[in-house]
C-alpha cells in the first residue's frame, strides 16, 4: 500500500446509496468537510458544500440523501444532486457541481488519493 493514500473506511461498511462524512486537510492545510456516499458501482467523494451558498448540506451526522436514496440533498436549499457526477438537477444552483473529492478503492477499503489531499 502506498503511504501517500489515507483511509476513509472499508467498503463493506457502507450500504448502497448511504453516506458517511469524513474530515481531511487539503494541500494548503485546511480541514475540509466532505461526504461519502456508495453506489452499486463504485464510491464517490464531495465536498460537503452547496454551490448555492457554500453552506454544509446535512442536518445531521451522514444524511445527505433525499429520502428515495436517489440523490444528494441539501437540507438549506432542497437542492437535488446527482450522486454519479455532483451535477445539480433540481433548485437553486441548477447546473452547478458539488466539488469531486478524488478517492480510490484498494483492497476493500476507500482512500483518499494523494492528489485530493
Amino acid at each position: 500500500m502506498q503511504a501517500d493514500l489515507n483511509k476513509i473506511c472499508n467498503v463493506a461498511d457502507l450500504e448502497v446509496s448511504q453516506c458517511r462524512q469524513f474530515n481531511y486537510t487539503n494541500a494548503s492545510g485546511v480541514l475540509v468537510e466532505a461526504l461519502l456516499v456508495k453506489t452499486l458501482d463504485t464510491v464517490k467523494a464531495y465536498q460537503n458544500a452547496c454551490p448555492h451558498w457554500e453552506v454544509e448540506m446535512n442536518w445531521k451526522p451522514d444524511e445527505f440523501l433525499n429520502p428515495e436514496r436517489t440523490h444528494i440533498s441539501c437540507a438549506i436549499h432542497g437542492a437535488l444532486f446527482r450522486v454519479d457526477d455532483g451535477l445539480c438537477v433540481f433548485g437553486p444552483c441548477v447546473r452547478q457541481k458539488l466539488t469531486s473529492i478524488p478517492v480510490q478503492v484498494l483492497d476493500g477499503a476507500v482512500y483518499l488519493s494523494a492528489h485530493g489531499r
